[in-house]
């Protein structure tokens, strides 16, 4: 069986690396020696690096985004691959910018076909931008393929967040939100 990948992407802020590494936790404790996978499609530093760095069972890869409107150029199904080759993990996260983010999907879709889910964290700005009908196309684009929505105030963790409308196909048994 392939991992499961879940991807988690919002504005700068809102709570995604938060989000991300509250869940991982859970997997860690809830299974010992579970191995879990991360891609990181943002620039510069993250926390996550050093989260990675000292919490066992973590493995972080990154992949270059020359340009938000050319995923195939980041070549993640490449790099998902060579991770879960390489440690065994049941799951993998990629943490990706917003404008990336249906453009990085479809290459997942596309060269994988694996189970995913994706998580949007929201921040006050997003949260009353997305009930507006003239929305950016990314932020359509990536509000019609969220399984779970993480509002601003529950980014942090303090809870889970409300499913999306369910998307045709969508591997609902991933990750609890």
């Amino acid at each position: 069986n392939p991992p499961r990948g879940v991807f988690i992407t919002g504005p700068r802020g809102a709570g995604k690396t938060r989000w991300l590494q509250t869940r991982i936790l859970e997997q860690l404790a809830a299974e010992p020696g579970r191995l879990c996978g991360v891609v990181l499609a943002e620039d510069g530093h993250t926390r996550m690096e050093q989260f990675a760095h000292e919490v066992p069972g973590v493995a972080v890869r990154r992949v270059l985004l020359p340009c938000p409107c050319c995923p195939a150029r980041a070549f993640l199904p490449d790099t998902v691959r060579q991770l879960a080759r390489e440690t065994g993990a049941t799951c993998i996260f990629v943490e990706a910018p917003t404008t990336a983010a249906a453009g990085l999907l479809r290459e997942f879709d596309r060269e994988l076909a694996w189970p995913r889910q994706v998580v949007l964290c929201l921040d006050a700005k997003w949260e009353n931008l997305r009930h507006r009908p003239d929305l950016p196309p990314f932020l359509t684009a990536i509000l019609e393929q969220a399984d779970t929505i993480v509002p601003p105030t529950t980014s942090a963790g303090t809870a889970p967040g409300y499913n999306a409308a369910p998307r045709p196909g969508a591997a609902s048994d991933l990750i609890l939100s």
